[in-house]
Parts: structure tokens; C-alpha cells; sequence
């Protein structure tokens, strides 16, 4: 990614030298028309560098910087039409007859337009990956549960009690992943009778049938808690 950053930076370089060339080399008057539209282009091509930082931020994961290429599209477009505008204001403001205010309004308004589009295209790829955290962390309690319970299968010779925890570890496992705020209370008894269970098993305690069908019960009061709440 740093190869590409690098190569870039040197890309926007490039068009900034072609453009401030041809900006100076075409015949025409250079006056107050001609530096705005030249100036327009010059910040045009170099808002790149910031967009395109914006776009592919340093050490995201893959998901942020795919979802980071509307960003840098939006870029690319506004530098594209601001080129445009720039060349036939240079030409335009030949004649000397162009009026200064709207080739100042025209630059603004194709700013101001590139910068809602591209703020509207962050904020969109910001809570796309808010929302991917976020339901990370809040699988994060199953997915362990799931696996402590599989480990427990392992810890005891009890035929019964294997049959019991395997399952119970079958349940966990197809029980749905996400947590949420609302069966916080339902998922604390659930983690409570767990780690109840898990100390008596591995202390090899006769009570730890038991304690994993209480587990079974909590486990079903949170997926019907869980399931309400989708409704």
C-alpha cells in the first residue's frame, strides 16, 4: 500500500506539471479570470493528496479501503470537471469580456459540490464500518461461549455428563451470535451459570449435571429474550 500511496503523490505531481504547463504555454491574456481558473485547477489536483489519504487510510483493514474507493472517486471527478472548467475559462477569459465573478462562482460551486459528495460518501463508509465493529464485539460473548463449551466436553470421563455438555456446547453453537443491550440481563445469567458449570467440571464436581441443564434453561431464556427483541 505504501508503494501505491508513493506512486500516486508522484502521479498528482505529474498532472499539477502538465497542467501549470499548459496553463502558460497556451496564448491567451492572463489576467483575473485566468488565475482563478488556474488556481481553481492547482487546488483541484492538489486535494488529491488528502482525499486520497482520506479514502485509504494507514493500517484499516481491507472492508475500510474498499469501501473507501466512492471517496476517492469523488476526488477524481471533481478534479476531472475542474480541469475542464479551468481550460475553457482560460480561453474564455481571452477576450477580456468574461465576467470575473462567475468564473469565481463556478470554481466554488464545483468545490462545494465535490466536498458534500465526498463528506456524504465518508460518513456512508464510517457507519458501514461502525456497524461492522459493532457486531464483531457483540458476537464476541457466543462465539467464546461456544468454544469454552467445546473445551469442556474434553474435561470429563462422566458418560452422562459428556452427553449433557456436548449438548449444551450443540446449542450454544446454533443460538444466534449477536448480543444486544436490551438481554443484557438474560446474557449475564447465561455467562454467570456458565462459569458456575465450567469450575464444577473442572473440579469434577457431581453437581455439574445440574448445573448444565441451569445452563440450558439460561440459554434458552436468552435466545427467547433475543428472538422478542428481533420481532
Amino acid at each position: 500500500m505504501n508503494k501505491i500511496r508513493s506512486q500516486i503523490y508522484i502521479i498528482i505531481l505529474v498532472i499539477a506539471a502538465v497542467f501549470s504547463a499548459f496553463a502558460f504555454l497556451i496564448p491567451v491574456e492572463r489576467e483575473a479570470v485566468f488565475w482563478i481558473s488556474y488556481i481553481a485547477g492547482m487546488a483541484a489536483i492538489l486535494i488529491q493528496i488528502p482525499v486520497f489519504g482520506a479514502s485509504y487510510p494507514k493500517e484499516t483493514p481491507l472492508s475500510s479501503k474498499v469501501l473507501g474507493y466512492p471517496v476517492f472517486r469523488v476526488g477524481i471527478i471533481y478534479l476531472v470537471v475542474q480541469m475542464i472548467l479551468s481550460t475553457i475559462l482560460f480561453f474564455a477569459g481571452d477576450s477580456g469580456d468574461f465576467p470575473v465573478w462567475l468564473a469565481l462562482l463556478l470554481c466554488i460551486v464545483v468545490l462545494a459540490a465535490a466536498l458534500v459528495l465526498g463528506l456524504s460518501a465518508n460518513m456512508a463508509r464510517e457507519a458501514i464500518s461502525n456497524m461492522e465493529t459493532v457486531s464483531k464485539v457483540d458476537t464476541r460473548m457466543m462465539k467464546s461461549l461456544a468454544l469454552r463449551a467445546e473445551a469442556l466436553v474434553s474435561n470429563t470421563n462422566d458418560p452422562m455428563l459428556v452427553k449433557e455438555l456436548k449438548k449444551l456446547a450443540d446449542d450454544i453453537s446454533f443460538s444466534d451470535p449477536v448480543s444486544d443491550p436490551v438481554i443484557a440481563d438474560q446474557e449475564y445469567a447465561l455467562a454467570n451459570a456458565f462459569g458456575q458449570l465450567e469450575a464444577a467440571v473442572n473440579s469434577q464436581n457431581p453437581g455439574a449435571i445440574d448445573l448444565c441443564r441451569n445452563v440450558g434453561i439460561a440459554l434458552s431464556n436468552r435466545n427467547a429474550a433475543c428472538k422478542a427483541n428481533k420481532r
